[in-house]
């Protein structure tokens, strides 16, 4: 695994600065708002005090700067340098407001129920072991903490052949409505064959995730599949109409 996982980061890595151009895209363009609604609302009360919340898979820390602006008390990390040097950057005068750090999201170095809420996006499909790393996140969630979770059927269409079909109808309609085909990038291989090797992209998803939190013992158990609708932009939904992305929230 720690080979596995080394070929992770490094991949990520490398293909941080252009995850980069994404989020100031999507900070540009006022998406900040309607992305932070929409985690606020799965939210906890805090009371008096700043919630504590842990981005994991922070990326270029897009959820940790739209959080933080708005008083969140973040930590967020990654097992990618090249992303957190990206997320630190990014998060400018915010960076000595976040707490950034290096780890591996199913083997996180903090006390028992040390945060409010969780956060994270399109990180499980990446993981090698995505039950060992939702039994540590509930772990360092306090009683009562939210997991908020993002993702998607990414690479599905490499165990389907319909998927397939579709994810080049995916390609050819966003390329003739005039956007940026998003998977036309060099190295797209080298996922493709890191994927092949992890265990999500041949389960059913989200039932998968719902059934695998509530037998860990998480409560209020729920997945919403019409979540892109609400969050992504025009061009997003052209890119990924195949694999469109789903929420799952849990309470422990």
């Amino acid at each position: 695994m720690a080979q596995l996982l080394h070929s992770i980061g490094q991949y990520w890595t490398r293909r941080a600065p252009s995850y980069t151009d994404v989020i100031k895209k999507n900070l540009a363009d006022g998406w900040d708002q309607v992305w932070a609604d929409e985690l606020i609302s799965y939210f906890p009360d805090g009371g008096d005090r700043p919630l504590r919340v842990l981005d994991i898979g922070t990326g270029p820390g897009f959820y940790a700067i739209i959080l933080a602006r708005r008083g969140y008390d973040v930590t967020a990390v990654d097992y990618s340098e090249g992303m957190l040097r990206e997320a630190k950057r990014n998060a400018g005068d915010l960076a000595d407001s976040i707490r950034f750090a290096r780890m591996d999201a199913q083997h996180l170095r903090f006390a028992d129920g040390s945060f409010d809420a969780i956060v994270t996006r399109n990180l499980t499909w990446n993981l090698p072991d995505p039950a060992g790393a939702y039994r540590e996140w509930m772990r360092v969630l306090r009683p009562g903490g939210a997991l908020v979770n993002f993702d998607a059927n990414w690479y599905a269409y490499l165990f389907d052949d319909e998927e397939k079909c579709k994810r080049q109808a995916d390609r050819e309609n966003t390329v003739q409505a005039g956007f940026e085909d998003y998977e036309s990038y060099d190295e797209s291989w080298l996922m493709e064959s890191i994927s092949l090797t992890l265990p999500m992209g041949k389960l059913a998803r989200p039932h998968w995730d719902t059934v695998t939190l509530l037998d860990l013992g998480f409560k209020n158990v729920s997945a919403d599949t019409s979540v892109s609708r609400r969050l992504w932009s025009r061009e997003e939904m052209l890119n990924y109409a195949s694999a469109p992305c789903f929420l799952i929230r849990a309470v422990k």
